[in-house]
C-alpha cells in the first residue's frame, strides 16, 4: 500500500527536493517518502482539501529536516563572517552614498572577491527563504484552503478575497500558491527582493484570511 502510494506522487515528492541543495536527492527523496507516509496516516477527507496540499507540509518537514542537520555545511563560519562583512559595507555605503549600493560596489569597499561575494548571498538568501517556508507551514490551513480545488462555494470566496488585493500582492500569491514558485524564484519574476515577498505575502494572507473571516 505504500509502495503504492509513493510511486503514485513520486514526481511530487521530487518536485519540493528541487527546494533543496547541498543534500543528496536520494536522501531527499527518502525523507520525502517518510512524509508522505505520516500525511496519509494523518489526512480526513472530510478536512475538504485535496491529499496533495494536505501533505506538501509533511513533505517539505521531513525534508527541512533532513537539510536542516546539515546546516554546518551550508552557513559554516567562513561564509557568515563574509556575510557579516558585506552587510557591514553596505550599510556604511548606503551612509557614505545616499544610495543602494552596488555589490560590485561593495565588494571593491570590503575587499571581497565579488564571485564568492555571489556565492554567499544566494547561498544564505536560499537558506532564509527555506527557514520562511518552514514557518509559515503553520498557516496549512490557509494554504490549503487558497489551494483548495473541490468546493466551488470556497473557490468563489478564495477568488473573492484575492481580488481585494494590489496588483503585487496578486502577483505574489499566484507564483507563490497556484504556480508553486519558491520565494526566490517569485522574487526574480516580479523583479523585487526576496525580502519584499516575503513581506507581501505575509499582508496578503492576512488579508485573505480577514476577507474569509468576515
Amino acid at each position: 500500500m505504500e509502495e503504492k502510494l509513493i510511486l503514485q506522487y513520486e514526481n511530487y515528492i521530487y518536485k519540493i527536493a528541487k527546494k533543496f541543495y547541498n543534500v543528496e536527492i536520494s536522501d531527499l527523496f527518502q525523507a520525502g517518502c517518510i512524509g508522505l507516509i505520516k500525511a496519509s496516516r494523518k489526512f480526513d477527507e472530510t478536512l475538504g482539501v485535496n491529499f496533495m496540499s494536505f501533505s506538501y507540509k509533511y513533505i517539505f518537514g521531513e525534508m527541512y529536516e533532513l537539510t536542516n542537520k546539515s546546516r554546518d555545511i551550508k552557513l559554516n563560519k567562513y561564509y557568515l563572517k563574509i556575510l557579516k562583512n558585506i552587510n557591514l559595507a553596505k550599510e556604511e555605503l548606503i551612509q557614505k552614498l545616499k544610495k543602494e549600493p552596488t555589490l560590485t560596489e561593495i565588494c571593491l569597499y570590503a575587499e571581497i572577491d565579488e564571485t564568492i561575494a555571489t556565492d554567499v548571498l544566494l547561498l544564505t538568501e536560499s537558506m532564509l527563504s527555506l527557514d520562511y517556508e518552514f514557518e509559515s507551514l503553520g498557516e496549512s490551513e490557509l494554504i490549503d484552503f487558497i489551494k483548495v480545488e473541490d468546493n466551488v462555494d470556497d473557490k468563489i470566496l478564495v477568488n473573492d478575497s484575492i481580488e481585494t488585493l494590489e496588483p503585487l500582492e496578486q502577483s505574489v500569491i499566484d507564483y507563490r500558491y497556484f504556480q508553486d514558485l519558491s520565494q526566490t524564484e517569485t522574487a526574480t519574476v516580479l523583479g523585487i527582493s526576496q525580502v519584499k515577498v516575503s513581506r507581501l505575502e505575509t499582508k496578503s494572507k492576512k488579508k485573505i484570511k480577514e476577507y474569509i473571516a468576515l
